[in-house]
């Protein structure tokens, strides 16, 4: 699945997000965002397909503000 990217370069964002998290171990969304330039709703749409896959875990939610 590829993605436009905030910086306007186009990535394979499954791929790119999985090698951030193999480089950087446990990240937050916001880091995870600003590493790739992906925008969080991009992020959080790719995150959510890899973890349906078993890819990735989501481990940690927390209530705004």
């Amino acid at each position: 699945m590829t993605e436009e990217c905030l910086t306007g370069k186009r990535v394979d964002s499954d791929g790119e997000i999985l090698k951030y998290l193999r480089q950087h171990g446990t990240v937050a969304l916001g880091e995870l965002c600003e590493g790739l330039g992906l925008s969080e709703g991009s992020a959080t749409a790719f995150l959510a397909m890899l973890a349906r896959e078993g890819r990735v875990r989501i481990c940690e939610v927390e209530p705004a503000g």
